[in-house]
């Protein structure tokens, strides 16, 4: 059994509350072997075929978690002997379908640079200048099922966008996306054999999730021991479905709960409780429970 508590030092409910709705990171085991595989794209020689990354999984896998540790702390840097800035990394979300020209123009964003005259080659040019400029070596596409959506035509050539911006650029390149992703990647034989991918899977109920619920509620400051135990961590468990995003999701919330109903710690009824678990159920497990009583009636 594991006790967890976190002294909380006066601090008033509200700031409390933003404590634990704070970002943070808790390391587990497929998030960090999914960072390093991210930090290895960036230790790699550059050469004529670029290695690619795709990480994939359903939703609430922790995918967008993973994106935001990995890009804390790289903001553009500026050498002021040179007069250069760099920009090792730059992270996008994919435009809301297959677009190549919204493709550039999201890119262009994410550096700050203005887009030019809404024609494709144009901001193509404009893309590579910039990029090459900053000395990018990794481009990170974010939503990356996105491209799935729109007509045949638009999909080939915004694959097609991507797969010269490596070859031009000799950019490395990090898909995160669902599995529609992985469909959408592997439409282009160049792109597929380059991207290896890494998938996001359920978290077994294992001593090392026990590790990590324990590590999640040793940050809360609840003014009272909550007892991390067998039980505690099944309920977790099971409430979750082993979802990374969903189980911090859920302690969150009891949290939360928590402080608000003066409770000061979490227990496994705490985790059962209607305002806490309305945090993590889904449409499609409320129609999952809905077929479930019909059935049974």
């Amino acid at each position: 059994m594991v006790s967890a508590m976190t002294e909380p030092s006066g601090l008033t409910a509200a700031a409390r509350i933003d404590l634990v709705l704070s970002d943070r990171w808790v390391a587990y085991p497929q998030g960090q072997a999914a960072l390093q595989r991210l930090e290895e794209l960036l230790r790699g020689a550059q050469r004529t075929r670029m290695p690619s990354l795709l990480i994939v999984g359903d939703p609430d896998m922790g995918k967008t978690t993973i994106l935001r540790k990995f890009m804390r702390g790289r903001s553009p840097t500026f050498d002021p002997e040179t007069g250069r800035s760099q920009m090792e990394v730059v992270a996008i979300e994919a435009p809301p379908e297959a677009d190549e020209l919204r493709l550039y123009g999201a890119i262009l964003d994410a550096i700050g640079a203005p887009v030019p005259a809404r024609r494709a080659m144009e901001a193509e040019r404009a893309v590579h200048g910039q990029l090459q400029r900053l000395r990018t070596r990794l481009l990170v596409i974010d939503e990356t099922n996105n491209l799935m959506i729109g007509t045949g035509a638009a999909q080939r050539k915004t694959l097609a966008a991507l797969r010269r911006l490596s070859n031009m650029l000799s950019l490395s390149m990090a898909y995160f996306g669902t599995l529609e992703a992985l469909n959408a990647l592997t439409s282009d034989p160049q792109i597929e054999g380059r991207a290896q991918p890494f998938r996001l899977a359920r978290l077994v109920k294992d001593e090392t999730y026990a590790a990590i619920v324990a590590a999640v509620v040793g940050h809360f400051p609840l003014r009272m021991k909550s007892e991390v135990d067998g039980a505690f961590v099944g309920a977790v468990h099971e409430i979750s479905g082993g979802s990374p995003g969903k189980t911090f999701r859920l302690l969150n919330a009891a949290a939360v709960a928590a402080i608000d109903g003066g409770r000061e710690q979490i227990t496994v009824e705490s985790l059962h409780a209607e305002e806490v678990v309305r945090h993590v159920r889904t449409a499609m497990a409320m129609r999952r429970g809905a077929r479930a009583r019909a059935a049974a009636g």
